[in-house]
């Protein structure tokens, strides 16, 4: 059982955050931004980040030709944009929040590569890309450097896109940041606690957490939750938010002497993306091979893409060069229907927080922001 002491003084918070990755993280600084007297406490399930925050690849990055123009069909111009720009946005915000230096963040740029059994983006299509963009970044996003594919190394790759803005940090290491932050503000973060259930009443939202050691739940309460576990959530909101989990795989080669790669690079519309981190490749991707079985909440190793991975490393990143893979890991994702961050309250004293489509590092602040509008009265 637990003690009077755990219940009287810890058990109850003005505000509970489930989830304690990048979003639920940023979603608790900002309540404590807006209200610096509440009492936060986030509930994470792991001992490290349970979805993609510390098992993503580190692209800091917002658009790539190839998707906006297939997001254009989807969503029409205007949305496009605007999710381009709201990237943007959270990384500024992001940055504003946690030091370049502390997170490791260096803006190499981002590079999109056409393949050579793919369509070239055309001059007209970059030109209205830009045109879209430029209320928003008052510069030209997109250019064609194919010169560029050379001096990479590349194998099968017809055309290269730059995008100058795009960056990329260490994840770990921002997390590690964000919770430093985190204590210096007296917010608790308890690992390894499980919620089971979210109930709402007049006065308080309750909150099961499994304690494990003692094997019984705990009883939290608060006045507002916000649930910021992304893909994780269908497990407690089922049919108030319709997120689709969506399993990324990924690898990291071993050192190599005199990698001239630098930079994040996307193909095929985003499914595969890889990037250097100091003299090692990180690759991932390939979702889209396998898409039924990639869509779960549940990690695991996917033979057939990673074994696609190994191709797409030895024979258009690194062809004719040994290299020896060091990792490999997977991690979760979540996705809307139009790939739109989702802010909404799911109660009178309950807001959920959906943010990543593959872009959480993007978009976690500025979505952390607006969730917190929602559990913060006015």
């Amino acid at each position: 059982m637990l003690s009077y002491w755990e219940k009287d003084a810890l058990c109850a918070q003005d505000v509970i955050i489930v989830g304690g990755g990048l979003l639920g993280l940023s979603t608790a600084l900002s309540v404590k931004e807006k209200s610096p007297r509440a009492r936060i406490c986030v509930l994470e399930r792991g001992v490290f980040p349970s979805g993609a925050s510390t098992r993503n690849a580190g692209f800091a990055c917002f658009a790539k030709a190839a998707e906006m123009l297939g997001d254009i069909k989807i969503q029409g111009e205007k949305a496009a944009a605007k999710l381009a720009s709201q990237r943007a946005q959270g990384l500024k915000l992001l940055r504003n929040r946690i030091s370049d230096s502390a997170m490791e963040y260096e803006e190499l740029g981002g590079h999109e590569l056409i393949l050579i059994d793919e369509t070239e983006i055309s001059a007209a299509d970059i030109s209205m890309l830009n045109e879209l963009l430029h209320p928003y970044f008052e510069q030209d996003v997109f250019s064609v450097q194919n010169e560029k594919i050379a001096s990479f190394g590349f194998a099968g790759v017809k055309q290269l896109i730059h995008n100058p803005l795009e960056g990329q940090i260490h994840s770990g290491k921002l997390i590690s940041a964000l919770w430093r932050l985190i204590n210096a503000l007296g917010i608790r973060v308890i690992t390894g606690a499980e919620v089971l259930s979210i109930e709402e009443n007049a006065n308080y939202v309750e909150v099961m957490v499994k304690h494990h050691q003692l094997g019984e739940d705990i009883r939290f309460t608060a006045g507002q939750v916000g649930i910021c576990t992304n893909a994780l959530a269908i497990n407690l909101l089922i049919d108030k938010v319709a997120i689709q989990p969506g399993r990324g795989q990924v690898l990291v080669t071993q050192p190599m002497r005199g990698l001239a790669l630098e930079g994040a690079f996307h193909f095929n519309e985003g499914y595969y993306y890889f990037r250097n981190h100091e003299d090692r490749i990180l690759l991932g991707g390939g979702r889209n091979l396998d898409k039924e079985t990639e869509n779960t909440s549940e990690f695991g190793i996917n033979q057939k893409i990673q074994d696609d991975l190994d191709r797409v490393l030895k024979e258009i990143i690194l062809p004719n060069t040994k290299v020896e893979v060091d990792y490999r890991w997977s991690g979760i994702m979540g996705f809307s229907e139009n790939k739109m961050p989702i802010t909404q309250k799911v109660g009178n004293r309950q807001a959920v927080g959906f943010t990543c489509n593959g872009m959480g590092i993007s978009l976690a602040t500025l979505t952390g922001e607006q969730l917190a509008d929602l559990l913060v009265s006015k």
